[in-house]
């Protein structure tokens, strides 16, 4: 806020004025990296995650100085608060979690209780920062970075503004007036916008062409997905297929834009031509009894598993114990595959990819070196790309090893620096000015 009114009181100034206002700015720049407080903001968190989500935690639970996390309380059911709870009692790191009642589940500002909720919001982040500096990290532009602007406009001289951009929610905004103007004024009067993906980057730039953008990829614990070999092994036999089968997996919600029915479709014609193929579908969603209904009607009852939801262990087993990762995701509505950690993941654990080639999928799988780009919406592709990884066990252990060094690129320890790095430099000297 304010950046025209800044830019024009320069103007005003001789050289020897300009030489006191930089000197000024520049102690008050300091001033502000030294004191500020980190007030991070998502409507919800752990234990009910995704992707976004875990870019949060993993970044600010390594941050250099403390970080008051501000999310809403899960208290539908017994189960949820012993959730919540087991999840609060372990160590964060640099994260305080802070739980209040700031659930906004439909935005309409037209709606006076929906304002109401809005400005409760920023009454805790108020209450939180004490007025003093403060960088407001949020989730995203919607109802998160709402919040912080709205907080900004309260106190603009002491308030950062970063926010995070994944992509769907940038199409969301742009299928509803009301939104799109929201997420305009947030990108505009953010300081610091970070997009997980270039595709992701222009998507913003579409909708908001002044926003100060970075690009930064997400992360994943690359030592984290190197299970013991035994430990492979085991997991495998559970699966009760023959030695000689490759197994494909999915590690995803099961929804539309996940895909999982093509690879299934793939499969089942690659078994038709002589391929001993089996397919892991790790996860749970909507689209579960649809995905099962086709495994049924392709006959593939034998060569198909569907784990349900996986614990963290399990899905770190999954990986190991598979050999091809297969997730060509699609748009589906305004939904798209903004980055794709799980891409990563495989990646970390060794294991060549498979993407779809909308949203930043194909920022996350290097084409033709950690694995293949595809139209998901195409059969033939999907099918060739499984096929190509499936007959030849070197060009999936070649895969795999540079995968493993993609990953260890993407380490959170070097996400969560780069991250620390773009705020302090691109967002707190516009915020001291």
């Amino acid at each position: 806020m304010g950046r025209a009114c800044d830019a024009c009181e320069g103007l005003a100034f001789g050289s020897g004025d300009l030489q006191d206002w930089v000197a000024s700015n520049l102690v008050r720049n300091f001033a502000f990296r030294l004191t500020a407080l980190d007030i991070a903001l998502s409507q919800d968190f752990f234990p009910k995650v995704g992707g976004a989500h875990s870019w949060l935690y993993e970044t600010y639970r390594r941050w250099p100085s403390p970080v008051k996390l501000l999310t809403r309380r899960y208290n539908d059911t017994a189960d949820e608060v012993c959730a919540e709870a087991s999840f609060d009692d372990r160590d964060h790191g640099a994260l305080q979690i802070v739980r209040r009642d700031i659930a906004i589940d439909a935005i309409n500002l037209l709606d006076k209780q929906c304002r109401g909720r809005f400005w409760n919001v920023v009454k805790e982040i108020r209450e939180l920062s004490g007025d003093g500096p403060t960088f407001i990290h949020c989730i995203r532009a919607f109802p998160e970075g709402f919040c912080g602007f709205l907080t900004k406009c309260k106190n603009p001289r002491s308030t950062c503004l970063i926010t995070y951009a994944h992509g769907e929610e940038v199409l969301v905004a742009k299928s509803s007036a009301q939104l799109k103007l929201m997420a305009s004024f947030v990108y505009w009067s953010a300081d610091l916008v970070i997009a997980n993906s270039r595709s992701t980057e222009k998507l913003v730039r579409d909708l908001c062409p002044k926003a100060n953008i970075v690009c930064i990829h997400p992360g994943v614990d690359s030592a984290a997905y190197v299970p013991s070999r035994s430990s492979r092994e085991e997991f495998r036999r559970q699966w009760k297929w023959p030695a000689e089968t490759i197994v494909v997996s999915t590690v995803a919600r099961m929804e539309p834009r996940k895909n999982q029915s093509m690879v299934i479709r793939a499969i089942a014609d690659l078994r038709g031509e002589g391929l001993p193929l089996a397919y892991v579908c790790g996860g749970d969603g909507e689209e579960r009894a649809k995905l099962d209904g086709l495994v049924q009607s392709l006959g593939l009852q034998a060569w198909v598993r569907f784990t349900g939801t996986l614990s963290d262990e399990e899905k770190i087993l999954t990986y190991g114990a598979s050999d091809i990762f297969a997730m060509p995701s699609i748009q589906s509505g305004q939904m798209i595959e903004g980055f794709g950690i799980v891409f990563l993941e495989a990646a970390a654990a060794g294991m060549p990819s498979i993407s779809g080639n909308v949203g930043g999928q194909a920022e996350a799988v290097r084409e033709g070196e950690t694995g293949f780009v595809v139209d998901g919406l195409d059969l033939a592709e999907v099918k060739d790309a499984i096929k190509r990884l499936a007959s030849d066990a070197s060009l999936r252990k070649e895969m795999g090893q540079k995968g493993t060094k993609w990953a260890n690129l993407h380490d959170w320890s070097r996400i969560s620096s780069q991250v620390s790095t773009a705020v302090r430099e691109h967002a707190s000297h516009r915020a001291a000015r």
